[in-house]
């Protein structure tokens, strides 16, 4: 009876424990492998979204790294010219939500640093990005899963839209 009682304990132990990732599948983000000349170190694996009641954690398919650099090197392929080269540290990204101000909200912070040689000059630059969508308070994972993928496509655009001048001002005169 001992035994079957310390069992159902450590079960129970067990199960309050788990630790649940929802995926997120971001393969949408992935577009085919344009910019070869443009890498992005890794990233964080997975994301918890802080400031809400519940634990929501996230986990990215492809990895988030992935799919921003994806769209990142789709928004800046039309920039390049001989001997150009971009290489940014990995991202990091931090989701928050729940806030008194606009409890239907989750935002999605972005930030990396990116190193860009252009025929021999080199510029460094960091990167941020804010953006927010709307996912009503009480939402299960699948919400804020489908919230991180609209978030990503935004931040990258933001990220892109300050990319470019960059690349472009990068060129020797």
């Amino acid at each position: 009876m001992k035994r079957i009682l310390v069992a159902a304990g450590v079960s129970l132990l067990a199960a309050c424990s788990h630790d649940v990732r929802t995926p997120v599948a971001l393969d949408t983000l992935v577009v085919p492998n344009q910019a070869p000349w443009l890498i992005l170190g890794d990233g964080p694996e997975q994301l918890e979204v802080k400031g809400l009641d519940q634990s929501v954690k996230l986990k990215p398919e492809p990895p988030l790294a992935k799919a921003l650099e994806a769209q990142l090197r789709a928004a800046v392929q039309k920039d390049y010219f001989t001997n150009l080269t971009i290489a940014c540290d990995g991202p990091k990204a931090a989701l928050r939500g729940g806030d008194e101000d606009a409890p239907d909200a989750v935002w999605l912070e972005l930030s990396l640093h990116c190193v860009i040689n252009a025929r021999g000059y080199v510029s460094s630059h960091d990167y941020r990005a804010t953006s927010t969508t709307k996912v009503p308070s009480g939402s299960d994972n699948a919400a804020y899963a489908r919230a991180l993928v609209i978030l990503l496509r935004d931040g990258a655009a933001q990220i892109a839209a300050r990319l470019e001048p960059d690349v472009r001002n990068s060129l020797p005169k």
